[in-house]
């Protein structure tokens, strides 16, 4: 009798132990991952950004998205001003590091624009919707160096994505990818 009671209070320890060792987050399930966090966060993704540069020709500044899925509107990374400082290099990355685009004349053609590759309404040739870095130098990092996030978005697949925090369109602009119209 002395028995059953024990073996009574060790079954619901023995419960309860299996339930919260058995109840974690399923190995052979993969987490979804959000291609695009981050990339709308204003981050720096090379170190601190550096601006010994005189600027009065024009501040350069990069936004951190766009839609390049052929329409004509959005198409391209836009750089602000960066055509008017000869001594410059962009470099585009993918999230993982891996150098996807690489000018010292960004800007002057189409040719030298991100993405270079084709565009159309299923997105870019070789080039997955998401998050992308970004790092522009002038002259060289110690006079003047930019990096951060920027979204690559097509909607190809399409899905429901929220760039409320982005505020990507410069006023008159309209982005039916982007607002959903």
């Amino acid at each position: 009798m002395k028995k059953l009671k024990q073996l009574t209070l060790y079954i619901p320890i023995l419960l309860l132990t299996f339930t919260l060792t058995s109840c974690g987050e399923d190995d052979e399930t993969p987490l979804e991952e959000d291609v695009f966090s981050g990339c709308c966060s204003g981050l720096t993704s090379f170190g601190e950004d550096v601006d010994n540069l005189d600027q009065s020709q024009g501040e350069i500044i990069a936004d951190n998205i766009f839609t390049p899925n052929g329409d004509g509107v959005n198409d391209y990374f836009p750089i602000e001003n960066i055509e008017l400082y000869n001594n410059h290099e962009v470099t585009i990355y993918s999230i993982d590091d891996e150098v996807v685009f690489q000018s010292t004349d960004y800007g002057s053609g189409f040719n030298n624009l991100f993405p270079v590759q084709t565009q159309g309404q299923f997105g870019v040739d070789g080039l997955a919707d998401g998050t992308y870095k970004y790092k522009i130098v002038v002259e060289n990092e110690e006079t003047f160096k930019k990096s951060g996030l920027f979204c690559l978005f097509t909607n190809n697949p399409s899905i429901e994505q929220n760039f409320a925090e982005c505020d990507p369109l410069q006023p008159g602009e309209f982005d039916q990818i982007l607002t959903g119209l």
